[in-house]
């Protein structure tokens, strides 16, 4: 697409625009380019650019500011580049006591709750959970899985000597870890 402005005899100066078009319909003209061409006058403008493109640059300014707005949101959500750990870190106490440190590392500390058997703890963020625990736990889903619907009442684990969770160090062999074994009271016990 080319423009071209050309002066008239009484003085207005008039844009010509050339559209190519190297496409056509019948073979023999195949060789020679269909030109259109659109006449302009700059006279006939009663508006500034300035003017013709406001309403752009305000859906631009609104689109831009909606933008960095989600992102921001995606970011802090994402926990982008531990910007929302650091932002907790700024005040700890509000994060631990909002429970957000199940989620967000604050302070370098994860924290594991399990309201089903009643514990709860906190952990070094670097540690990893062991896989073993997940295997047995997704095995033993696979087992259980019946199309009968589930009973209607909580109930807890029967009496077992593994750990509920575990937690190490990556790489490690288990000599460095936390874990939780749940287990009953005898009564006698005081």
């Amino acid at each position: 697409r080319r423009q071209h402005s050309i002066l008239l005899k009484n003085g207005r100066e008039m844009s010509l625009k050339l559209y190519f078009s190297l496409h056509s319909s019948s073979p023999q003209n195949a060789k020679l380019p269909n030109i259109l061409i659109a006449q302009q006058s700059s006279g006939d403008r009663k508006t500034t650019p300035a003017d013709e493109f406001s309403p752009l640059a305000e859906k631009f300014n609104r689109r831009l500011l909606l933008g960095v707005g989600s992102s921001s949101v995606l970011a802090v959500g994402a926990n982008f580049g531990g910007i929302t750990s650091f932002l907790l870190g700024l005040s700890p106490d509000l994060g631990r006591n909002l429970k957000l440190d199940v989620v967000y590392p604050i302070g370098g500390y994860s924290r594991c709750i399990d309201m089903v058997e009643g514990f709860e703890f906190i952990y070094p963020s670097t540690w990893v959970g062991d896989q073993t625990l997940l295997y047995r736990a997704a095995e033993k889903t696979e087992r259980e899985i019946s199309l009968d619907p589930p009973p209607a009442r909580n109930s807890r684990r029967k009496y077992v000597n593994e750990p509920v969770v575990a937690f190490g160090p990556p790489g490690s062999t288990g000599e460095l870890n936390v874990s939780v074994i749940v287990s009953p009271v005898s009564p006698t016990f005081s």
